[in-house]
């Protein structure tokens, strides 16, 4: 059971990094000059992701480079994906408090 809740916490925390990314494109969509980021994802050998880095996609100036479509669709994946993980801690929150009350 250890494993599920490390593997949900570490894709808990690297939604919510890609999420705050997300969120500073949208806000500066309409600076000018403003290159967008997007973050890069690896998986973990044990099980689980993590962020390997945070890249700025090159702008040559002008408006913003940001896509409001794409953020759009990341802010959608990662809701998803947080109520996903979300799902599996309370599962497991149960099946812990099964399993105590049987044992109890």
């Amino acid at each position: 059971m250890d494993t599920s809740f490390s593997i949900s916490s570490s894709a808990l925390y690297t939604t919510g990094i890609r999420h705050d990314v997300t969120a500073n494109n949208v806000a500066n969509i309409n600076t000018d000059g403003f290159s967008q980021s997007d973050v890069i994802q690896t998986d973990i050998s044990t099980g689980g992701t993590r962020v390997a880095a945070i890249r700025k996609t090159p702008n040559n100036g002008g408006n913003s480079n940001t896509d409001f479509a794409k953020e759009a669709g990341e802010m959608i994946q990662n809701r998803n994906v947080y109520g996903a993980n979300g799902k599996v801690f309370k599962i497991q929150n149960q099946m812990i408090g099964e399993l105590l009350d049987m044992v109890g």
